[in-house]
């Protein structure tokens, strides 16, 4: 999370010699660490299904997640944790996943659901959402982006190493 002290003016000037005094008050909000994180889009699914439990994944699917389980496992990392969609196929994805990956945590938040932050650009045809759903879904995946994608926490001592797995738009919104 953003820490206040990271939005603060911490410039003191020495009023005998000056100067700036910075480097020695920036060492106690400076992060020690990095955090690493790895954006996933969940496997393919039947798009095709009407009702989203339905919307479960295909045998090409499951292959899709249980190779890039076994090539996050090769990387020889310890993850951190798992944040994932609450949406029927992003938790597909994370069981097959996280099966490789044993002892990670996992949590599942609707904040990464798939939906609609801006209208797209260029258009497209096959996919025309109310203008109030890009409002709705805006304001959720900017709250997902502002609550999982920041720095290191300056107490953090060691690197993390943290997989997201969600939706192409939700990703879009994230890198862009």
């Amino acid at each position: 999370r953003r820490e206040p002290l990271s939005l603060v003016n911490l410039r003191k000037r020495n009023l005998d010699s000056g100067e700036e005094e910075l480097a020695s008050r920036l060492d106690h909000c400076k992060a020690k660490a990095t955090r690493h994180i790895f954006l996933i889009r969940h496997s393919q699914y039947h798009v095709d299904a009407s009702l989203e439990k339905d919307r479960t994944l295909t045998p090409l699917g499951r292959e899709q997640a249980e190779l890039t389980g076994l090539r996050l496992a090769s990387l020889g990392l310890k993850f951190n944790k798992i944040v994932h969609s609450s949406m029927t196929r992003a938790i597909e994805t994370t069981d097959i996943i996280s099966k490789h990956l044993p002892g990670v945590c996992k949590v599942s938040t609707d904040l990464l659901r798939e939906g609609a932050p801006i209208e797209p650009d260029p258009p497209v045809s096959h996919w025309k959402p109310e203008a109030v759903q890009y409002y709705e879904d805006g304001a959720r995946i900017e709250a997902a982006f502002r609550n999982y994608i920041h720095r290191a926490d300056a107490k953090q001592q060691e690197d993390s190493y943290e997989i997201f797995i969600c939706h192409a738009n939700v990703i879009r919104y994230i890198v862009c």
